[in-house]
């Protein structure tokens, strides 16, 4: 079971996205992670879905944490409601919500056991 953060349940900034949105390609500049309210995000590499992010999962956390390019596309699957953090706004949470940070570590460790076990390499 992946944990989920719905810190973002509230967050008066959040963007509706349509269906067939595309959040950012692989090699793009990774600026930002969204936290994912409702609807459901594509996390596509190699032309097939790796993983379908849904409420209270999180997708572009690794750009956030270390400056790296996408490593796979984020295409929404059905209408969202996102929560855009970028990387002040996420020092921020991990400064002011202590389970916050372990709560991203929690998903990144759980997507690499999960990439590892279907040997895709470890980038979200």
């Amino acid at each position: 079971m992946t944990a989920s953060i719905h810190l973002f349940r509230n967050d008066r900034r959040a963007i509706d996205v349509a269906p067939g949105t595309v959040l950012f390609r692989e090699g793009d500049a990774g600026d930002a992670m969204y936290g994912v309210i409702a609807g459901e995000i594509d996390i596509v590499k190699y032309g097939s879905v790796i993983e379908t992010i849904g409420p209270g999962g999180i997708i572009g956390e690794m750009a956030v944490v270390d400056g790296s390019p996408r490593s796979a596309d984020a295409i929404v699957r059905d209408e969202a409601r996102l929560s855009r953090i970028d990387r002040q706004h996420f020092e921020h949470l991990v400064a002011n919500h202590p389970t916050f940070a372990l709560q991203v570590m929690a998903i990144m460790a759980d997507r690499l056991r999960q990439l590892n076990e279907h040997g895709h390499t470890a980038e979200h």
